[in-house]
């Protein structure tokens, strides 16, 4: 498993302190602290315990030996620096550390984010304008649709609205604010091991606006999301009175409470206990868990502050990190696109996609004039969905081509192609994915050519370049062994492998979910119609493609899994995920 990094936090708070005490007592863990090496020696000399601080260039160089705390040096601190005082060299460092994280995690070079707290006067001094790490997480990444978990022993809860003053967070109270932060909250439930989870939404106004007496908030906007929901197939209920939601759910009736804004959330959390509080941001592309207090700066300094909360943390990323690797529901990406060819009526054929809760989108460059496909991009972003692009490129010139149409569609993800030293110089610092093929890929539609071992060597070649953020493996269009081909690859590279071609079966998506790949694309096959369905259409077809990963992804009471043949028949696997 990859290291977990450690953020070190306001160098002048007791980020440092608690981290000293976490290593303290967990020798063993596998973590990195991305900060001041000179910084984490004044903490370690600080508790009066026997431990090394070894500086270290990159998590790579990492040894995890007893006793020691490893830091991956960003910044050089004067030993001196005052403890709790708000210092823009104090703020600084802790944002250097936040970017370095981050980027660390998207070269798959660590496997989550552990972030020691930040002050944000601080922050601020330094010229950085950002209300908290969530936001800093969220722009670096790309990532649009993201909200704040806090889970403990008792209760989870997962907020609609975060930094905002409270005249703001009623007015953030949308209808697709509220289905994203429920979406979210099923999502990671699932990722806590949850099958079916049920989540409680809590009214904004007193009595759930009683209603309409006291507002009608939950009327238009929170009542309609809770029914979008259900019609996902999303057991979500409400809205609940705030009053007494986070007691019914403390007791078991629910697995998470979806709150309206930050303090309506959060106190009941820390009320129970904010040493056992974790903060997890959902919505990333990895995993990131925070202590839930402050900086602390009037007993900074003393030696008295509490580790719990970060040993908390850590814990938490570490068990969602290897459900990530384990069980993690893969990405289900619908391509609007048959035989490599963007649909004509795409626009037209989104309202369906988007009615069925998929929330990853792709299409290809041709098909349709750029100002049609401009369109179709912006409307999936403002779906609150994250979009795709996948090359379609004979030469290095249409390659070129591609990249550049990427960035003025403004697309979340670029996949496919096989010229990435042409496509990196384009697409560097816009916030755009690059996935790129695997392997000796020709033709239109494109096959995959060559043995197991090339691909695989091809694999690691690419996965290694800096800007590369995972990759798109066109197994299904493989003669050969197609399970074992992802397995391979997936095994081969630390970072995240999308599985694209004709996957049209179930046994199919159960070698995705068995290989441990991150995603996979459907696009022909969910048009045409070829999955066993519930209902005609292409409604029906995409509900099933989800019903089908949900089944995959749980192991039958037998130790195998249920697997459809090509002729509807179901068998149970062993020790396998094809039928």
């Amino acid at each position: 498993m990859r290291p977990i990094g450690i953020t070190m936090g306001d160098p002048s708070g007791i980020g440092p302190e608690i981290i000293a005490k976490l290593f303290h007592e967990s020798p063993a863990a596998r973590a990195v602290v991305i900060g001041d090496a000179t910084i984490m020696q004044r903490a370690v000399d600080l508790i009066g315990v026997g431990m090394f601080v070894r500086r270290v260039a990159h998590p790579s160089e990492a040894v995890f030996a007893p006793n020691t705390i490893e830091v991956v040096a960003e910044t050089q601190l004067p030993a001196d620096l005052p403890f709790g005082q708000v210092d823009a060299r104090a703020g600084k460092a802790a944002y250097t550390y936040i970017e370095r994280a981050i980027d660390y995690t998207l070269q798959g070079s660590i496997g989550a984010i552990v972030t020691a707290p930040i002050h944000k006067e601080a922050l601020k001094l330094a010229g950085v304008n950002y209300p908290g790490h969530t936001e800093i997480l969220a722009d670096r990444t790309g990532t649009s649709n993201f909200t704040m978990m806090l889970a403990s022993d008792e209760l989870r809860v997962v907020l609609v609205t975060i930094h905002l003053s409270l005249a703001e967070a009623i007015r953030r109270v949308t209808v697709e604010a509220e289905l994203n932060a429920i979406r979210l909250a099923h999502e990671a439930c699932r990722r806590f091991g949850i099958v079916s989870p049920q989540i409680a939404v809590a009214g904004l106004n007193p009595h759930a606006g009683e209603h309409g007496l006291f507002g009608r908030e939950e009327i238009d906007a929170i009542a309609p999301a809770i029914a979008l929901a259900r019609a996902e197939g999303i057991d979500a209920t409400g809205p609940w009175p705030g009053d007494t939601i986070f007691m019914r759910a403390r007791r078991g009736e629910f697995d998470v409470v979806v709150a309206q804004y930050h303090d309506q959330g959060l106190i009941p959390v820390k009320y129970l206990g904010i040493d056992q509080g974790v903060n997890i941001t959902l919505g990333l592309p990895f995993v990131r868990t925070s202590v839930d207090h402050g900086t602390a700066f009037d007993i900074a300094g003393t030696g008295k502050a509490d580790h719990r909360s970060l040993r908390c943390a850590l814990d938490q990323a570490v068990r969602l990190t290897e459900t990530a690797g384990n069980n993690q529901s893969p990405d289900f990406i619908f391509m609007l696109t048959r035989h490599d060819r963007t649909i004509p009526d795409a626009m037209a054929r989104l309202n369906e996609v988007l009615a069925a809760g998929v929330r990853h989108i792709g299409f290809k460059d041709v098909g349709l004039p750029l100002e049609d496909l401009r369109t179709l991009s912006s409307t999936i972003r403002k779906a609150g969905a994250r979009v795709y692009l996948e090359v379609v490129s004979l030469d290095e010139a249409s390659e070129v081509e591609s990249a550049n149409a990427a960035v003025a569609l403004d697309v979340d993800v670029l996949m496919g192609g096989t010229r990435p030293d042409a496509v990196l110089p384009i697409i560097m610092n816009t916030g755009i994915a690059y996935y790129p093929f695997p392997g000796k890929v020709v033709g239109h539609p494109s096959i995959l050519l060559g043995p197991i071992e090339d691909i695989v060597e091809s694999a690691r070649i690419l996965a290694a370049k800096e800007g590369v953020h995972g990759l798109d493996l066109l197994a299904y269009r493989f003669n050969g062994d197609v399970p074992e081909l992802i397995r391979r690859v997936c095994r081969a590279v630390s970072k995240p492998v999308y599985i694209a071609g004709s996957i049209d079966r179930y046994d199919r998506i159960c070698d995705v979910v068995g290989g441990q790949a991150a995603g996979f694309t459907v696009g022909t096959a969910a048009l045409d119609g070829v999955f066993p369905a519930d209902e005609p259409g292409l409604t029906g077809q995409l509900v099933a493609i989800q019903r089908m990963i949900i089944r995959a992804l749980v192991p039958t009471r037998a130790g195998g899994r249920l697997a459809t043949l090509p002729d509807g028949t179901l068998v149970r696997s062993q020790g396998t995920n094809r039928a």
